[in-house]
């Protein structure tokens, strides 16, 4: 005779919850889990606010004042360090990564058809497609495009 009575099961998945749910509340409350987590969350600002138009996105630099525009169909992600993409069928197409370093660290850094640098203050803001050469010659149509709307405020 099979037992068909699922009572005792459903009562020990539910304290097994409920224990895992006071595990995880008890190690968040901790001083020590506050850090952590408090810590996590002030390494992730992002200097950038992104706007989306009918056009595309605007990503403006809040701390360093410039902004850019993205063409139409672009995503973004990263906090610092910003990746804009195109995607099709769930793949990313034609990444560039964008960054800005201090300019006395690269002193010989400058613009050619793989990359964009540009001076800014005491910066180099770069524009650089990750991938292999032929997505980077696809991608440079696109960087024309960032360069061509990027605005110093």
């Amino acid at each position: 005779m099979e037992d068909k009575n699922y009572y005792n099961k459903i009562v020990i998945l539910f304290i097994a919850t409920f224990a895992n749910l006071f595990l995880l509340w008890f190690f968040m409350i901790r001083p020590e889990g506050l850090d952590w987590i408090s810590s996590q969350i002030v390494h992730q600002v992002s200097p950038y606010a992104v706007s989306e138009t009918k056009n595309g996105l605007i990503i403006n630099n809040v701390v360093m004042g410039y902004e850019f525009s993205l063409p139409k169909g672009f995503k973004t992600a990263g906090a610092r360090n910003l990746t804009v993409y195109l995607e099709t069928d769930g793949r990313k197409k034609c990444e560039i990564k964008h960054y800005y370093v201090q300019a006395n660290k690269v002193e010989k850094l400058i613009s050619d058809d793989n990359k964009v640098v540009y001076l800014l203050n005491n910066a180099r803001l770069i524009f650089e497609p990750i991938g292999a050469a032929e997505e980077k010659t696809l991608c440079a149509k696109y960087l024309k495009q960032i360069e061509a709307s990027l605005m110093i405020n």
